[in-house]
């Protein structure tokens, strides 16, 4: 009665990701693009963000939000605190255009600059 036992062999199937052929029981769910891919994937992905973090280091990062912080003493001149006089919203006008000409908050006409 050999022939009636199932045999262990494992189901082939193709890999979401890159469509190579492996064993079924191989798969792994991969939660970022929500399918089962095989370990050969998996271990590209880890390599993949390895290197994202080395080319993306925080120092970089850190220089960025600071040039994009900061304030050139040229613009600060050029810009005035004005409280509206409808409302009461305080906001900042540009002295060298004139600008915002109406209340941000109420639209109200700004006369004096």
């Amino acid at each position: 009665m050999e022939w009636l036992k199932p045999k262990q062999e494992d189901v082939m199937v193709p890999c979401k990701k890159c469509g190579n052929k492996v064993a079924a029981s191989s798969l792994k769910l991969d939660l970022d693009a929500k399918m089962m891919i095989c370990s050969d994937c998996i271990k590209n992905k880890t390599i993949h963000n390895e290197i994202q973090k080395e080319i993306f280091k925080k120092p970089v990062e850190d220089e960025l939000v600071s040039l994009t912080k900061r304030k050139l003493p040229e613009e600060a001149a050029d810009r005035r605190s004005h409280k509206c006089s409808s409302c009461g919203y305080k906001f900042m006008i540009n002295l060298e255009t004139r600008k915002p000409r109406n209340c941000p908050y109420c639209n109200a006409r700004v006369t004096s600059f």
